[in-house]
């Protein structure tokens, strides 16, 4: 029989047989994603930078850098098994029904959403079996009821499921633990609760990041009050898990001497660390745009006077009181403040109905009343000005000049004392016409 174009790795002519890819217990497959996802956005962002000038293409790798580390870590440390550690090795009995001991190596990684339990042999081949395992329990995320029945717990299910398969004895020993709920023993609910709250803050610190990089570009200091509410969220999950996890000290022991003692592990360190360092950063780069704002401005390459017209309000606002206080006292200021916040009064009108005129109004009507009845004084004709261009607005546009008022009637004392002055008036407007 002649060998064919898919003959290759295949015995007698049947199916290809390829051998078995065991993924270590290290490698998770989210974790590992979620790593490979930041990765691939980073190296987007670098392979651009040569196309940047100067000391900005510096700048823009360290934001990039910065940035994605902080998204990084706050993904990966919600989604890790390596918030506690604990690991041993020691002599145990294998599986229930053999009475033989083996000689392993064990350990154990608890996330914020279940544990992960390893047990390999030292060596591997042991009593005629490789004996190679990694389990993982989850808790994800009602209490459920007590026992192990349908209605149970997540964790609890699964711990009586991995009792029918035969597991071997120390990794449903060390699982065994988790499932107590009585009295002072409650070891998967406290971890259930601390895993539940502190993944619901870390989930908030993932939108308050992607906020600050969004308005690093827009205004630095909301963009670096962010940064602080992200660090302080991350922090924030780190406190609730040491204080809610475990009120005693979860001890399992094998022997006398081996015993599995939990302590804190990378994924608790690491958001922790970079939790204070996101709130560090926020406050150096408030410091520095208050301090240096174009310094910080040139870092970010954002436009400094972009939120120029408040500050210049401001500094002229404050300068205007600063010289009400120094010349007339604080009492001028705050009547000052007072007269400038109460609203114009109204004026009443007929039947005691508000006119809508205020009494600014009222005065300026007044003055034009006045000009109104004085002898007119003759002036220069002013030089004739070009006629501006009426837009399409102004065009139909109602004029807003107020005709003059009438004047007042006469009254009947009035009529032989004031005669000469009405009738000298009535000339100068007929003179005038």
């Amino acid at each position: 029989m002649s060998a064919g174009l898919y003959d290759a790795f295949r015995v007698n002519g049947g199916p290809t047989l390829y051998d078995a890819m065991k993924t270590p217990w290290e490698a998770d497959l989210v974790t590992s994603g979620l790593i490979f996802c930041f990765g691939i956005l980073a190296f987007s962002f670098f392979i651009i930078l040569p196309g940047i000038r100067g000391k900005q293409r510096i700048f823009s790798l360290i934001q990039i850098t910065a940035s994605l580390f902080i998204g990084g870590v706050i993904l990966v440390a919600n989604f890790s098994d390596r918030w506690e550690v604990a690991e041993t090795t020691t002599l145990t009995k294998y599986k229930a029904g053999t009475g033989h001991e083996i000689k392993a190596h064990i350990g154990v990684n608890i996330g914020l959403r279940g544990i992960n339990i390893t047990l390999k042999g030292d060596p591997e081949q042991q009593l005629n079996e490789t004996i190679n395992y990694n389990e993982h329990f989850s808790w994800e995320w009602p209490q459920g009821r007590m026992g192990f029945g349908p209605f149970a717990g997540r964790f609890n299910r699964e711990y009586r499921a991995a009792q029918f398969r035969g597991l071997p004895l120390p990794i449903l020993w060390i699982a065994e633990y988790f499932t107590f709920d009585g009295e002072g023993i409650r070891w998967g609910r406290h971890y259930r609760q601390a895993g539940w709250f502190a993944h619901i803050t870390l989930w908030f610190a993932f939108p308050l990041w992607l906020l600050s990089n969004a308005l690093f570009f827009v205004l630095l200091r909301y963009g670096a009050w962010l940064l602080m509410l992200t660090g302080g969220s991350m922090v924030t999950s780190c406190i609730i898990w040491a204080s809610i996890r475990n009120f005693n000290d979860l001890v399992i022991p094998f022997t006398a001497e081996n015993q599995l003692q939990f302590a804190f592990g990378g994924a608790y360190w690491i958001n922790l660390i970079t939790g204070v360092v996101c709130i560090i950063l926020g406050i150096i780069i408030w410091i520095l745009d208050m301090r240096a704002p174009a310094a910080i401005a040139s870092f970010f390459n954002v436009d400094v006077l972009q939120d120029s017209g408040e500050i210049e309000a401001d500094d002229d606002q404050q300068a205007v009181d600063a010289e009400v206080t120094e010349v007339l006292g604080e009492d001028a200021l705050r009547a000052k403040t007072s007269m400038t916040d109460r609203p114009p009064a109204q004026i009443p009108g007929k039947n005691g109905r508000s006119s809508g005129a205020t009494r600014e109004d009222r005065d300026v009507n007044d003055d034009d009343d006045d000009d109104i009845y004085e002898p007119p004084t003759f002036m220069a004709p002013p030089e004739p000005m070009e006629k501006p261009k009426r837009s399409g607005t102004n065009r139909f546009q109602k004029n807003r000049r107020r005709p003059p008022p009438p004047p007042p009637p006469p009254t009947e004392d009035d009529i032989y004392e004031n005669d000469d002055r009405y009738r000298n008036q009535s000339d100068v407007r007929l003179e005038m016409t």
